[in-house]
């Protein structure tokens, strides 16, 4: 059994994600932690400064808003026959402390691309998503909202061990996707065909992957990356931990403009 945390605020109520893990419960046990945030935006708090009675007809709505998606969240984990448990936090609860705490215990956390794309500028996911992929203490998957399934996999490799410890966490965390075709990825601009451990990493994915393949693009990481994956449908993405590793750095821009695409990207990323 595996527990997984899944992420919901009063606007982005998950229901791709939790019908992804209903695909996971078939197979294999499961609970889910639904974690529901409250939201106070900037306009929200002009109301309580400069009228009040505005913003308790604001906060009234929102929390009839916050009930319903608690209850929807209930019954479409009974209807999948998913165990599960609720929490309600207010938005002042959204920090470190809290969410290190929480994914120290878990699995797996699953966020929306909906949710981690809201107040996204052209090039980078919103501050608050951002700081929770740094602070998870777990692996995330994001997850589109009108894809259930992925059908490809492709990992981003460059040698390093944080690398191959996002591979290896991958494989541990969502074995029933081994049978997709995958293939795994070195990237860089150089006139030769090495890839550094070649023979080892071929080794592991042979044993773990039903359909795999190792190639070389020759081309500078941040350029071109994005781009080649909308040539996939439905891929997942797997990737080091979200601005520690070496790989995850090199690639940051295009790392984020590819989750705020309308590609409908999966990205396992790695703690």
């Amino acid at each position: 059994m595996k527990k997984i945390l899944l992420v919901c605020d009063p606007d982005h109520y998950p229901h791709g994600p939790l019908e992804f893990v209903k695909g996971i419960r078939e197979h294999e046990p499961v609970f889910v932690k639904g974690v529901f945030f409250g939201a106070v935006n900037a306009a929200d708090l002009n109301a309580e400064k400069d009228a009040p009675e505005v913003y308790e007809v604001l906060l009234k709505k929102r929390k009839e808003t916050e009930g319903k998606n608690v209850e929807r969240f209930i019954n479409q984990c009974k209807n999948g026959g998913i165990r599960y448990r609720s929490i309600e936090k207010d938005c002042f609860s959204r920090n470190e402390d809290f969410w290190m705490k929480e994914t120290r215990y878990a699995d797996l956390m699953i966020i929306s691309l909906q949710l981690l794309s809201s107040g996204a500028g052209s090039s980078s996911p919103g501050v608050h998503a951002e700081q929770l992929l740094r602070w998870s203490d777990c692996p995330v998957l994001i997850v589109p909202e009108a894809v259930y399934h992925p059908e490809r996999i492709i990992a981003a490799y460059d040698g390093t061990d944080e690398s191959m410890h996002a591979i290896i966490q991958f494989c541990k965390t969502l074995p029933l996707f081994q049978s997709l075709p995958a293939e795994f990825v070195y990237i860089k601009n150089e006139n030769n065909d090495r890839i550094p451990n070649q023979e080892l990493l071929q080794e592991y994915i042979n044993a773990h992957f039903e359909n795999a393949a190792v190639l070389k693009l020759h081309w500078e990481p941040g350029r071109l990356l994005t781009r080649w994956m909308e040539c996939h449908r439905n891929p997942l993405l797997i990737t080091g931990a979200f601005g520690r590793s070496a790989l995850s750095n090199l690639l940051h821009k295009s790392f984020a403009e590819l989750i705020v695409s309308k590609t409908g990207c999966f990205v396992f990323i790695a703690r």
